[in-house]
């Protein structure tokens, strides 16, 4: 089950707490009125058949005969219906009233007044009892209550309304409270995502310094600005160390050289030496530029120059590129795009990012590397795959840190390579707005996948 956010459920709450107030006050509101309403109307009718029980053992003792005119006056006034028992004779008005609607307990010789609400036909029906003993008779009145249930019925319409009204009030309120709440938070979470994201430059305002999230801006600000400051020195000791390394660096690389001019002089031992001594100075320079770039990048000194060019003969000519300079086998080329895509790129980069993969592919593959241009997802891919043992799921991530060379490189027997190509290559794409990802090649082992959105042609 998923879970609700915080907004979510303190909305939530405000509803639920808007709704069970108002459901408890409606309720109150309901029977206190329905107790008030139905007390008084039956204590207005028991007045009522008090008096015309009255009337009735007046006409009784006085003028029998005139009882049913009178039942029917009393009916007519009173919108009720009247009945008497007289011995066994049931006496009546013009109204229509059933004796057998009578309960049986209402039929006894007592001397108190009955009253008892039945139900008829689904409608509530009063029934009063009034013993006449001077005169050996018994008044009944019956009053329908079918009124008094309506309006009780409208005024429970009306409390569920308004019930349903607070509620939903109460909901709206909880929304717009949590709102005006919570709209710190998301903020200091949107800069702390573009914070994650690269942007170093943004920062929370702080325009109400006496407000309560006024703390929390500071103390985010103050953290980004130490964090720049960090990451500007480690950068420029980054930066610094690398240049400061390059001339011994070449003195060793032109040393090492010239020494190989003259390796045949060497005894076989020296030349072994000097031999890894090739390599190693190699892998050092490698890792002194690989730490050059990376400190500009962290530094942004190393501004894009962006064209928009089209991928197949950009990639093609990446690749001669790489396989020149870096002395690399021969590469197969495959473009399965439906037509040409062009891509908005920092030539120098790309060209960077290409060599990168295919040097990895070749170190750790087994000597068949392709590249392949595929359409996907809006835009394009250049997928490189080798027929290497691959990179295991657990490890595709961290293969993009620095430094981070993976468990394969010292299973494969080949400890060269500085751990900060992958990390480069994920840097330049994720500046061209692409992304780098690995997946299981067709060839068996590995297929680094970058993605780059498509431009149109001549756009900038």
């Amino acid at each position: 089950m998923a879970t609700r956010s915080l907004r979510g459920r303190l909305t939530w709450t405000f509803a639920v707490g808007a709704a069970v107030l108002s459901t408890i006050f409606a309720g109150l509101t309901y029977f206190g009125v329905r107790h008030i309403i139905v007390v008084s109307r039956q204590a207005s009718d028991l007045q009522q058949a008090y008096v015309n029980a009255a009337l009735v053992r007046s006409a009784l003792s006085q003028d029998p005969a005139s009882l049913p005119s009178l039942l029917t006056s009393l009916d007519a006034a009173t919108t009720s219906s009247s009945l008497v028992r007289l011995g066994s004779t049931w006496i009546e008005g013009t109204t229509v009233a059933d004796p057998e609607t009578i309960p049986a307990a209402f039929r006894g010789s007592g001397t108190e007044v009955i009253r008892q609400v039945v139900i008829e036909r689904n409608v509530p029906v009063l029934i009063i009892a009034v013993p006449l003993p001077a005169v050996r008779a018994t008044y009944f009145q019956r009053r329908e209550l079918a009124d008094l249930n309506g309006t009780l019925n409208r005024l429970l319409g009306i409390v569920a309304l308004g019930t349903l009204f607070t509620s939903g009030l109460g909901a709206y309120a909880g929304r717009r409270t949590t709102r005006r709440a919570l709209a710190p938070l998301a903020d200091t979470a949107q800069a702390a995502r573009l914070v994650a994201e690269g942007d170093l430059a943004v920062r929370l305002p702080s325009d109400a310094p006496h407000s309560e999230v006024a703390t929390l801006s500071a103390a985010f600000n103050e953290m980004v600005e130490q964090l720049v400051r960090r990451l500007d020195r480690d950068a420029r000791f980054a930066s610094d160390v690398s240049h400061e390394l390059r001339s011994p660096l070449t003195t060793l690389a032109m040393s090492a050289e010239v020494l190989r001019l003259h390796e045949a002089d060497l005894h076989p031992d020296a030349r072994e030496a000097l031999s890894l001594l090739t390599t190693d100075v190699a892998t050092f320079q490698a890792l002194v530029e690989d730490l050059l770039d990376i400190a500009k990048t962290d530094a942004g000194t190393d501004a894009l120059v962006n064209e928009v060019l089209p991928l197949n003969e950009l990639v093609s000519q990446c690749v001669m590129s790489a396989t020149r300079r870096h002395q690399l086998p021969p590469t197969t080329l495959n473009s399965e795009l439906p037509c040409e895509c062009y891509v908005s790129v920092d030539r120098r980069r790309f060209e960077r990012v290409i060599t990168n993969l295919l040097e990895n592919a070749y170190r750790y593959g087994e000597g068949q590397v392709t590249v392949t241009l595929l359409a996907n997802d809006g835009g394009v891919e250049v997928a490189v795959d080798d027929n290497g043992p691959g990179i295991a799921p657990a490890e595709r991530e961290r293969v993009f840190e620095r430094f981070y060379r993976g468990s394969g490189a010292s299973r494969r027997g080949n400890a060269h390579g500085t751990g900060l190509g992958l990390a480069l290559v994920s840097e330049h794409v994720k500046r061209f707005a692409g992304r780098v990802t690995i997946t299981e090649s067709p060839l068996g082992g590995c297929r680094m996948v970058v993605w780059l959105p498509t431009v149109e042609a001549g756009s900038e």
